[in-house]
């Protein structure tokens, strides 16, 4: 679940980056989100996830079922971005995409089937 939480929380991770080099901050978040929009989908899909990494006696109070359902909607719908991001590439195969999607869709199955077995 911790690994699923980092790999939702990867913007705010890739602003922190940014953030720590000066110089090169703006290129580096130029060259990964052209597009600010998808830069802000990213930062408010993390940002629940990264409440869990930082504060996670606040998730406490959450049952685990509600905490890995709520994981999955969020690993879904990152899972629904990255295919988009890929439809307006045009399918072309690129490792970069094709690895963040493969565990993507590794952490839904897990979190599914941990959901179901915490039921």
């Amino acid at each position: 679940m911790l690994f699923a939480c980092a790999l939702l929380s990867r913007t705010w991770l890739l602003l922190a980056i940014a953030a720590s080099s000066r110089q090169t901050g703006d290129k580096i978040l130029g060259l990964l989100y052209p597009d600010h929009f998808w830069f802000y989908v990213g930062l408010a899909m993390g940002a629940l996830p990264l409440t869990r990494l930082i504060f996670p006696k606040l998730w406490q109070k959450l049952s685990i079922p509600t905490q890995l359902w709520g994981i999955l909607v969020l690993l879904l719908a990152d899972i629904a971005i990255q295919v988009h991001a890929i439809n307006l590439n045009y399918w072309r195969f690129e490792a970069l995409n094709a690895v963040t999607l493969w565990l993507s869709l590794m952490m839904a199955f897990i979190v599914f089937k941990s959901a179901l077995e915490k039921q």
